[in-house]
């Protein structure tokens, strides 16, 4: 039986990519705060790398490895 591990899964990189999000939301609440523009553009930017992380894993990353099978 083949296990694979959860983080490699698809499931795993929408739960990646959610933690991201709620964490950009902490990150851009304190630049508010802070009323800092760099730490607002820093927790903007995380939040894109979370919605891009599972069509990149998707899309690019599972269909080169199965071209490499």
């Amino acid at each position: 039986m083949d296990k694979t591990n959860f983080w490699k899964t698809k499931a795993g990189a929408l739960t990646i990519g959610f933690i991201l999000a709620m964490l950009s939301f902490i990150i851009i609440l304190f630049g508010i705060k802070m009323n800092s523009e760099t730490v607002e553009n820093f927790g903007l930017i995380v939040v894109i790398v979370a919605v891009l992380i599972s069509p990149i894993k998707v899309f690019i990353l599972d269909k080169r490895s199965k071209k490499e099978d």
